[in-house]
């Protein structure tokens, strides 16, 4: 009680404005369960599902492709709904699809109710992502909105964290066990964002009948800044997909170096945290430079060098660092492009990531029943290395200013 009216004390005497820990600690458990188990944990349990429910490895990975085409969906109605209504709303949808989802993955008898699992789970992180960043913009002091946007950015990885010991306990049939206890701690994290984030609709200068979605994607910087995001999001998805029985196939099936991959990429990943810092003191392209040289070498090592853990787990190592850097540094990015529209500005980023996604395991799903898992990831490593081209404004940006 005491501790809740210093807090509106403290708020009152800054405009209205917190801290970053509030929202972004809500945001950082949505993320770690909408992509760090809903969207990417799938792929880690690729063997195990191909095992019990049949179908090639290509044919299963671009399954993926499915929930994301749900996303795009899910991002056309979050985007109306911007300023309209409170963001609980949109965030509780998402966690409430990803519960669902998961609980029809750990139930499912066939591949159909699988497949369907993983189209509703799939579709949760487009409904609680971009809400987020009216949340941020609306409650929290200027000077710590990159942090904000970081913690919640870097939720991913650790529901990977939590995957990777979780896939090892999930021999047999305990899958299902492991889907059951994500289910249920998806609707419990929905429980605290209804109970932390405000539950008016967020404040706009700008009415919505003078609002024009045109003006996004013809501002300044807006393209390369998209260009990175499609990126971002196929070669995400590929890894995400593929990497996982790309190693078990390449160490004789050993089905204990996947979760262990799984795990590395997560405490590797939790660098991110630390990239709205790292923004600030570096800026925006040498922070995208080093994450994608980092991010394509991680890729490399799966085309090149996919047996022995300590080439597997190399590869973990990078791709933690580098997708996680540079998914976060995203959202960073876009809040310097759309500072006066940062939901329906990173809702448009977002397509582009989940475009990027959508193609990224169907496209090489072919290729890896065509020319197989080594093929696959040369295409996405030469990917990668192309998104170089598509630098962020070399001076310091806007947000940079306001520490």
């Amino acid at each position: 009680m005491n501790t809740g009216a210093a807090s509106a004390a403290s708020r009152e005497a800054t405009g209205g404005l917190a801290g970053p820990w509030r929202p972004g600690l809500a945001g950082l458990a949505t993320l770690a369960i909408t992509y760090g188990f809903a969207r990417y944990g799938y792929g880690l349990f690729l063997s195990r599902f191909q095992s019990d429910f049949g179908g090639s490895a290509g044919a299963l990975g671009a399954v993926t492709s499915i929930g994301y085409l749900g996303e795009l969906l899910a991002l056309g109605m979050v985007s109306w709904w911007a300023g309209r209504m409170s963001p609980r709303l949109p965030i509780g949808v998402g966690l409430g699809c990803a519960g669902t989802g998961m609980l029809l993955i750990a139930v499912a008898p066939n591949t159909g109710v699988l497949v369907l699992g993983v189209a509703v789970s799939g579709m949760s992180p487009g409904w609680v992502w971009t809400p987020y960043s009216d949340v941020v913009q609306d409650t929290v002091r200027p000077g710590g909105r990159a942090h904000a946007l970081s913690m919640i950015s870097t939720g991913t990885t650790f529901g990977v964290v939590l995957a990777g010991p979780a896939a090892l306990f999930a021999a047999d049939s305990r899958w299902r066990l492991v889907w059951l206890g994500a289910a249920v701690a998806a609707f419990a994290v929905l429980v605290w964002n209804v109970r932390v984030l405000p539950g008016a609709p967020t404040r706009r200068a700008r009415s919505h009948s003078e609002f024009r979605w045109r003006e996004l994607v013809r501002r300044r910087g807006a393209w390369p800044l998209f260009a990175a995001a499609a990126s971002s999001g196929l070669v995400g998805a590929a890894y995400w997909s593929f990497a996982g029985v790309a190693v078990a196939t390449a160490n004789a099936g050993d089905e204990r170096v996947a979760p262990a991959l799984w795990t590395v990429i997560g405490v590797t990943g939790i660098t991110g945290v630390f990239t709205g810092r790292l923004v600030r003191q570096l800026g925006l392209r040498v922070i995208f430079v080093s994450a994608q040289i980092v991010l394509s070498a991680s890729l490399a090592v799966l085309w090149l060098a996919p047996a022995g853990w300590g080439f597997a787990l190399t590869s973990a190592v990078l791709y933690g660092a580098g997708f996680m850097v540079g998914g976060t540094l995203l959202s960073v990015w876009s809040s310097t492009v759309f500072d006066d529209h940062p939901t329906r500005g990173f809702s448009v980023v977002v397509v582009f990531i989940t475009l990027g996604a959508v193609t990224g395991p169907a496209l090489l799903g072919l290729v890896v029943d065509h020319a197989g898992l080594g093929t696959a990831f040369a295409v996405a490593t030469f990917l990668a290395v192309g998104t170089l081209a598509a630098l962020p404004p070399h001076p310091r940006t806007r947000s940079e200013g306001t520490r």
